[in-house]
């Protein structure tokens, strides 16, 4: 089975992948630790409703239902991660990752936005046609299980404190939009998943 797991709804209206799956989340900013998957989604929707007043029952129906989703993903299917090079998407991708990573039958693969002169890198998949979209499709990278390891270390390095104010993202960030203005006019990403060589060691230190 081929499932096809998106970093937003405005990527499906053109896609219109079957046996697609939508994050709809902001994990840039706020809790990232709790001691089970149901803590760690009624700390998401208490923060979501208490800073931006999205009512929890409605992340619960837009939001935990699709994560859910992935833990029924079919045995030895390809999955294939749809994200931008944006700090935003980085996170998700490392959350996704981190569920489904006890299923060693899956193959996945990281569908990134082209590179080419007419697509700003900060836009990602937005100015993508369908034609545009399977050209990047064809384009895809497989993870390899070192790769996994590797997105999985990142994450249990995230969100220490706990806190917005106090997340360990929020330098980082402030740093990766400072270097965007030099990698968008790179003629190459260095990095093999869209992250400089110094952003790497930012986010690991």
């Amino acid at each position: 089975m081929k499932v096809h797991i998106l970093n937003g709804d405005c990527l499906q209206y053109v896609l219109q992948a079957e046996n697609a799956l939508v994050v709809r989340e902001m994990l840039v900013e706020g809790p990232l630790k709790a001691d089970s998957e149901e803590s760690f989604f009624h700390l998401r929707a208490d923060y979501l409703e208490k800073t931006y007043g999205i009512p929890a029952s409605e992340y619960q129906q837009k939001t935990v239902s699709e994560f859910k989703k992935m833990h029924h993903i079919p045995k030895h299917s390809a999955v294939y991660l749809w994200f931008d090079f944006d700090l935003y998407c980085f996170v998700h991708l490392l959350f996704i990752i981190e569920l489904l990573q006890a299923d060693k039958t899956l193959q996945l693969y990281v569908v990134r936005p082209l590179r080419k002169r007419k697509f700003r890198i900060w836009r990602g998949f937005d100015l993508h046609t369908k034609d545009d979209l399977m050209q990047a499709f064809s384009q895809k990278t497989p993870l390899s299980r070192k790769d996994i390891q590797a997105f999985r270390h990142v994450w249990k390095r995230l969100g220490k404190k706990g806190s917005g104010l106090d997340h360990r993202l929020v330098p980082f960030l402030q740093k990766h939009l400072q270097d965007y203005p030099q990698l968008e006019k790179a003629t190459k990403i260095e990095a093999r998943w869209g992250l400089t060589e110094g952003q790497i060691t930012r986010i690991l230190s």
